[in-house]
């Protein structure tokens, strides 16, 4: 949320002549109802992102052009899921059926290639979703938003089913068209390296790497070399 995920999705889909999948924010009707009450619309807000979620992955295995989503089902359970229960907004029973509903679904679903993986301070996030001014987003609390970056955090640091790229967006502006280009030659390389369609289940190893500062886009593609987790 405000980290930039759908404008690079967007410039990234233009730069690879692939086709973009956005998170359908707009047809879930649960969602308005959520931010004004996130413990009674918890539970409906979250089977109704993972049923989506998984009818666009499904689009994507169907499709034969190269794909880029700008979330993956993966984090509708392993973060807002598990940091709504851990904030309570969802009761033990009504997590263990959306895990229920999680593992049945994915049991069909391979994952990606590479997971990107924007990072951002809450600072910085709440000067974003300010910014762009959208009204369901105007009750969202930095408490909530404290809890999703947690429940980020220990998920990615235990993911190890594709390729990562940590992005730390704090330090590089996406809207800038500079800073943009540099961030797309880098996924342009890392992207090229791989072959595609990689079931998730048989990816023997996962090569992490991060970019945390302007100056570093600025240098040698040799400096971006995948590194060892």
């Amino acid at each position: 949320m405000g980290v930039g995920k759908s404008t690079l999705t967007r410039a990234l889909s233009e730069r690879l002549d692939a086709r973009a999948f956005y998170e359908t924010v707009s047809e879930n009707p649960y969602l308005e109802r959520f931010y004004e009450d996130m413990r009674r619309w918890s539970f409906h807000s979250q089977f109704t992102f993972l049923s989506q979620a998984f009818r666009q992955h499904c689009d994507i295995l169907q499709s034969s052009d190269t794909c880029v989503q700008d979330r993956t089902i993966y984090e509708h359970f392993h973060v807002f899921a598990s940091s709504h229960l851990e904030q309570g907004l969802l009761e033990p029973e009504e997590f263990r059926s959306l895990e229920d509903h999680f593992r049945s679904l994915t049991r069909v679903v391979p994952g990606p290639d590479l997971m990107i993986y924007l990072r951002a301070s809450i600072p910085t996030l709440v000067d974003r979703i300010r910014g762009r001014d959208r009204s369901i987003e105007a009750n969202v609390q930095v408490g909530y938003l404290q809890g999703l970056e947690d429940r980020y955090e220990r998920w990615m640091a235990s993911y190890d089913s594709s390729d990562v790229l940590v992005i730390d967006t704090d330090d590089i502006d996406i809207h800038d068209d500079a800073q943009r280009e540099g961030l797309l030659s880098l996924l342009e390389e890392r992207i090229a390296e791989r072959p595609a369609r990689v079931p998730f289940q048989s990816v023997a190893a996962t090569r992490r790497s991060s970019v945390s500062t302007v100056a570093r886009l600025a240098g040698s593609a040799d400096e971006f070399a995948p590194q060892p987790a």
